[in-house]
């Protein structure tokens, strides 16, 4: 679940939970019901302008349905669990509906490598996550030390980064000429103050191990707990976040059909979202998924594998929190590419046989 800065509460800013005392005309109700269509991105960011020094806390991960898809994303440990060259993308659209709907775009690389007689798995993440005014950014590297055992891959991970936030004061609500009231003005310092982009240093780490049939994934991200001071004196810190995820294979004949069951938690030590997925994997070409994300969203997914290599997928969120009055849900779709290098390769190839 998504979370506003300066609260922690679900995110709903195109619906603020505002109680405006006024006495009503029947000018001033139309121009008041106008104008509080507009009013929220207003009322959150310029309490980061107006409180300057308060710290603001923003969710450090947007979510993804399909995170078993790209679990470079969220753990370092998984880069060059594949064996192969991987690449991979996504997009996610959310709370289509709102005004300004939150959207995430992901870019991930990753290959397992030979050196100095051991294996290692390398890539880098690029993500995206734009809501309203504020635009999130992380680039970072992964690398993750492999361990082959009896019976699986065993990755130990480390990420270094950064993240970028900036705001942007242009798109945020002031008034309409001529309709300047007590609440919106149309030369706001406050407001145009907004404007301003910082970077701070990321760090995180990770465990990952899979066999053929199942995955266990453990992973902390932010340890550093990055602060961005802006210029008019507000700073941001991004809270430490841990992701825990595991899934196995249920089948005879797992390369012919195959259940399996995922669970997934992801916890900012403020908040807790909980993933509960099973998916059908037939001959390891086509699946179909469904699944629940604890008060938020009934979770519906599909698959399929090209001979070239390409994996697509689509996921769809229907809403089932308090929120399902006022957006027809979240879409989802996700690529991802594999391909062999020729480079020395672990004679021990633990790869999953999971499709996505």
């Amino acid at each position: 679940m998504r979370y506003c800065v300066m609260q922690l509460t679900p995110c709903c800013y195109p619906m603020p939970k505002c109680s405006i005392k006024r006495s009503f005309t029947l000018l001033s109700l139309a121009k008041t019901m106008f104008l509080l269509k507009k009013s929220v991105k207003l009322i959150i960011f310029s309490l980061i302008c107006t409180f300057s020094g308060v710290y603001c806390y923003a969710q450090s991960e947007p979510q993804f349905a399909a995170a078993y898809a790209i679990p470079t994303a969220l753990n370092p440990a998984a880069a060059g669990r594949a064996g192969q060259f991987e690449a991979t993308a996504a997009f996610r659209k959310q709370w289509l509906g709102f005004t300004d709907e939150p959207s995430n775009l992901l870019l991930t690389i990753d290959k397992e490598i030979a050196l100095l007689k051991n294996f290692h798995g390398v890539g880098a993440v690029v993500l995206q996550d734009k809501a309203g005014p504020p635009t999130m950014l992380d680039m970072a590297l992964n690398y993750s030390y492999h361990i082959y055992l009896a019976d699986g891959l065993l990755g130990l991970g480390l990420r270094l980064g950064a993240r970028n936030v900036k705001y942007d004061a242009s798109s945020l609500y002031t008034a309409v000429s001529g309709l300047s009231d007590d609440y919106h003005q149309e030369s706001d310092q406050a407001i145009t103050s907004l404007d301003d982009s910082q970077t701070a240093f990321d760090v995180g780490l990770g465990a990952f191990y899979q066999t053929q049939r199942s995955f266990v994934s453990l992973a902390f991200l932010h340890l550093t707990s990055p602060e961005l001071e802006f210029k008019n004196g507000a700073l941001f810190k991004v809270r430490p976040v841990v992701t825990l995820s595991s899934g196995i294979l249920l089948g005879h004949n797992i390369k012919d059909k195959a259940f399996e069951p995922r669970l997934s938690m992801r916890s900012d030590f403020a908040s807790l979202q909980l993933d509960m997925t099973l998916n059908v994997n037939i001959r390891q070409k086509v699946w179909f998924g469904l699944g629940y994300r604890l008060q938020d969203a009934l979770l519906i997914g599909a698959g399929l594998r090209l001979p070239i290599g390409l994996d697509i997928a689509y996921n769809y969120d229907l809403s089932l929190s308090s929120l399902k009055r006022y957006n027809t849900g979240a879409h989802e779709v996700v690529l991802r590419y594999l391909f062999d290098l020729d480079t020395q390769r672990a004679t021990k190839n633990y790869k999953s046989v999971r499709i996505l």
